[in-house]
C-alpha cells in the first residue's frame, strides 16, 4: 500500500514539474504575443505580412519595432525582441551570444529587394553608375554636371537614418567608412521621397519596396511623385548596361544594388517567431512578398518576357 502511496506522489510531482515548465512556454506557432525587430525600410512587407498572418490566426499578437537595423539586432542580442527583419547576418561576435545562451542560430532570407534611387520629377538625367553613385557618396564629386548630367547645382544626397540598412548596404559594397560620407537623413522613407519631390537638386536613397507595389495607391502615389534612377555597375558607354530596382530585374540580378531580406530567429522552442516565419517562407506568405513587388525566395516563380511588336 505504501508503495503505491509513493508511487501516486511521484507522478504527481512530475506531472506538476511538465506543467511548470510548459507553462513557461507563453506562446506557440499560432498562439501567443512576441515582438520583432524590423528596419524601417521593410515596413510595408513586414506590416503586410503580420496582417494576413494574424487575421489566420487570431490568437497570435505580433508587435513590431521599427527602427534602424543595428538598434533592432542590439535588441535581439538583448532579449527585448525574439527576431528581427534586417538584410544582413550577423557577426561572429554577435552569434557567440547564441553559442553562450545554447540557442541555435537561425536565419531566413525569404525576399529580395533593392535600394532604389530617386530624383525630382523635373530631373531626367536619370542614369547612373555604381562608380559615379560611389564618388558622390565619398565626396569626391559634388555637382551633377561631375556626373555627367545636364543639370546644374550640386547633388543632394538624402537617406532615411544615419545607420539604417539602405546607407550601410552602399557603405559595406563600396568600402566605405560611415564617417564623412556626403549623405543627410531625412527620417524614414517616407520623409525621403517627400524630401525629392519637393527639391530639384535631391538624390533620394530608399528601399524599392516602398515603390513597387502596383497595387497599393500610396505606393503608386510615391512613384509617380518622382522619378526613378536607372543604375549601370559601369557608367562608361557602350559597356554600361541601366537597370531599375523591379521584378525582372530583380529576379534576374541583373539590378546592381539588388540585397536579400532575412528574419533571424532567437527561439529556443517552436514559438510564434517560428510559426510566423514558416508563414512568411510558405505559399500565402511569398504571395505576398510578390504582390508586395518583391522576389520570393522560397518558391519559385516564372518570368515571363514579353516582345511589343512595333
Amino acid at each position: 500500500m505504501k508503495t503505491n502511496v509513493f508511487a501516486y506522489l511521484l507522478m504527481g510531482l512530475i506531472a506538476m514539474s511538465c506543467g511548470s515548465k510548459k507553462s513557461e512556454l507563453k506562446d506557440g506557432p499560432t498562439t501567443g504575443t512576441i515582438s520583432l525587430g524590423v528596419d524601417e525600410s521593410f515596413q510595408r512587407i513586414v506590416e503586410a505580412e503580420k496582417v494576413a498572418f494574424q487575421e489566420y490566426y487570431h490568437y497570435a499578437n505580433i508587435k513590431l519595432q521599427f527602427k534602424p537595423e543595428n538598434e533592432a539586432i542590439a535588441d535581439l542580442l538583448n532579449d527585448k525582441v525574439r527576431g528581427v527583419v534586417v538584410t544582413r547576418e550577423l557577426t561572429d561576435a554577435e552569434r557567440e551570444v547564441f553559442e553562450r545562451e545554447k540557442i541555435v542560430y537561425r536565419s531566413f532570407k525569404f525576399a529580395a529587394d533593392g535600394i532604389a534611387l530617386l530624383v525630382h520629377p523635373s530631373n531626367k538625367d536619370t542614369l547612373i553608375g555604381l562608380d559615379q553613385l560611389k564618388a558622390l557618396l565619398a565626396g569626391k564629386q559634388k555637382s551633377w554636371k561631375s556626373i555627367g548630367s545636364s543639370r546644374s547645382g550640386d547633388v543632394e544626397l538624402v537617406v532615411d537614418k544615419a545607420n539604417s540598412s539602405n546607407i550601410k548596404f552602399l557603405v559595406d559594397l563600396f568600402g566605405l567608412g560611415n564617417s564623412g560620407l556626403a549623405v543627410s537623413a531625412a527620417g524614414s522613407n517616407k520623409d525621403v521621397i517627400e524630401y525629392v519631390k519637393s527639391h530639384p537638386n535631391a538624390l533620394g536613397i530608399i528601399g524599392s519596396n516602398w515603390i513597387s507595389d502596383g497595387d497599393n495607391p500610396t505606393s503608386l502615389g510615391f512613384i509617380r511623385s518622382v522619378n526613378v534612377m536607372s543604375v549601370a555597375k559601369e557608367s562608361s558607354l557602350p559597356k554600361a548596361e541601366f537597370y531599375q530596382p523591379f521584378g525582372y530585374n530583380l529576379a534576374l540580378k541583373k539590378y546592381p544594388l539588388r540585397r536579400e531580406v532575412k528574419l533571424i530567429l532567437k527561439e529556443s522552442h517552436q514559438g510564434l517567431g517560428t510559426g510566423f516565419v514558416n508563414y512568411v517562407t510558405g505559399d500565402m506568405g511569398q504571395l505576398i512578398v510578390l504582390k508586395s513587388g518583391l522576389i520570393p525566395l522560397t518558391r519559385p516563380i516564372t518570368i515571363r518576357q514579353y516582345q511589343i511588336s512595333q
